[in-house]
């Protein structure tokens, strides 16, 4: 429940080629027979919210990649640390990568 007292299902997750943020109705019931699971709800109490398009390290198919760090020096950005294919749960972890980020930039300042 969020604090608008909605509550508020998803993500589902596929994925695409093309860059469209308009819901797409293809999944709806798919959506609807697992909320029931949870919840006493009608199709018609459901409502689109968000859409969103999230980057992933590997294509259908292709084996599990978690996420990375690279500092990117060496691509002329010195300094610049990026954080490439962090999501749930990794962000559960945003302390624990804070940290790892922290290291980084120390070692770059003690090299230099």
């Amino acid at each position: 429940v969020n604090l608008g007292g909605e509550i508020r299902f998803g993500p589902n997750l596929f994925y695409t080629d093309n860059l469209d943020y308009a819901f797409d109705d293809r999944f709806k019931d798919e959506f609807y027979r697992e909320i029931i699971r949870y919840i006493d709800i009608q199709p018609r109490d459901l409502m689109p919210d968000e859409t969103g398009i999230r980057p992933k390290l590997q294509g259908p198919g292709d084996p599990f990649r978690d996420f990375y760090l690279r500092e990117e020096t060496a691509r002329g950005l010195p300094g610049f640390i990026n954080l490439i294919g962090i999501e749930s749960p990794g962000i559960t972890a945003a302390l624990a990568i804070g940290e790892m980020v922290a290291r980084k930039i120390k070692n770059i300042r003690e090299e230099n």
